[in-house]
């Protein structure tokens, strides 16, 4: 997986390109450095708060007869997931001056963790020759239509992920294969909550106004440190806590070193501290990050982005960035000597 060098080397121009989100109407393409390439679709909310809007995912894998995949999600205008689950007598029907054509059947398989439905591999290449070619579709149940669906030149899109995911010349050079496409696999401890205790200074005065509106969160994270969450008007403040030491601040920075304004930071279940990186002061857009504590430093699981203000759920952003490879310690690691290298942003 790509990782950059160092803060001052410059990225090679098949890697930005690869990086860079393209734009087609509703429809956004997001390739990453392991070749993979993903393509989101979805309409604006609308502004009467009525109607029902259709995620359309489509990726697909490196290999050159890999056929892409595709799934759906259903929202509402705030974003929720809010639809009855998909019937079979559902179809995809056309709109617009078209002759000849036919509605397709969805072919969705049960209900994914994240609320999503796959397609079946020949409903998926049915629906998505339907729509590089069709200016206009919608979900329909036989008597009026559920959900309003993508619309854009997904066509373009998908020539230029076939560019993109094969190039017809070598875009890098062995060198440059060996400074950026490393691999990262990391080992993280699960985390669990702690008895707060005596909230340090630091913590209690993190917000800009000086008053804490709530007791922080504190977490073990590992048989020495602790980490201290405070919600603050401004957003949450993040404090790794050495046992036995003050509480270090912690904060996210870009690969030149910049210190990135992030909003919401907390722990899931899954033991990762998930950090929401709004763009331009909009939460429902920009970067979402999950990292795990590998005993000394935290270590990137996931970075996903999304450019577009659309109410999308996080979990349905592209991914950007996510190691080769990383499990659960099965024991608590030994602290002394052990620093893996980790990807920068």
């Amino acid at each position: 997986m790509a990782g950059p060098a160092s803060a001052g080397d410059k990225m090679p121009d098949y890697l930005r390109e690869l990086d860079r989100p393209v734009n087609a109407g509703d429809w956004t393409l997001q390739c990453n450095a392991s070749l993979v390439c993903q393509i989101i679709g979805v309409v604006t909310p609308p502004r009467n708060h009525v109607g029902v809007r259709t995620v359309v995912m489509i990726d697909r894998g490196v290999a050159r007869d890999a056929r892409p995949r595709l799934r759906m999600a259903f929202l509402d205008s705030t974003g929720a997931l809010a639809v009855p689950p998909p019937e079979d007598h559902w179809r995809l029907i056309p709109r617009g001056r078209l002759r000849r054509e036919v509605a397709l059947p969805l072919g969705f398989g049960e209900r994914e963790a994240d609320g999503a439905y796959r397609a079946s591999p020949e409903a998926a290449a049915a629906i998505i020759a339907a729509l590089r070619r069709w200016p206009g579709a919608a979900v329909h149940n036989g008597e009026r239509v559920i959900a309003r669906i993508p619309r854009g030149n997904l066509d373009r899109l998908m020539r230029r992920m076939d560019r993109l995911q094969h190039p017809a010349r070598p875009r890098l050079t062995d060198a440059e294969r060996t400074e950026w496409l490393k691999e990262y696999h990391y080992t993280v401890l699960r985390a669990k909550t702690a008895e707060p205790g005596a909230v340090p200074d630091a913590v209690e005065h993190a917000c800009a106004d000086r008053a804490l509106p709530n007791r922080p969160f504190v977490y073990r994270i590992g048989p020495q440190h602790r980490l201290w969450i405070a919600e603050c008007p401004e957003g949450n403040h993040i404090f790794m806590h050495p046992d036995g030491a003050d509480p270090i601040h912690f904060k996210l920075r870009n690969a030149a070193g910049e210190i990135r304004r992030h909003d919401y930071a907390g722990f899931g279940g899954d033991s990762l501290l998930a950090v929401q990186l709004p763009r331009k002061g909009r939460i429902d857009c920009g970067h979402w990050a999950k990292f795990g504590f590998s005993g000394q430093a935290f270590e990137m699981i996931l970075h996903r982005r999304y450019d577009r203000c659309r109410l999308v759920p996080y979990d349905f952003w592209p991914k950007v960035w996510y190691p080769t490879s990383w499990r659960y310690a099965d024991a608590p690691p030994q602290m002394e000597g052990m620093r893996p290298s980790r990807p920068r942003e």
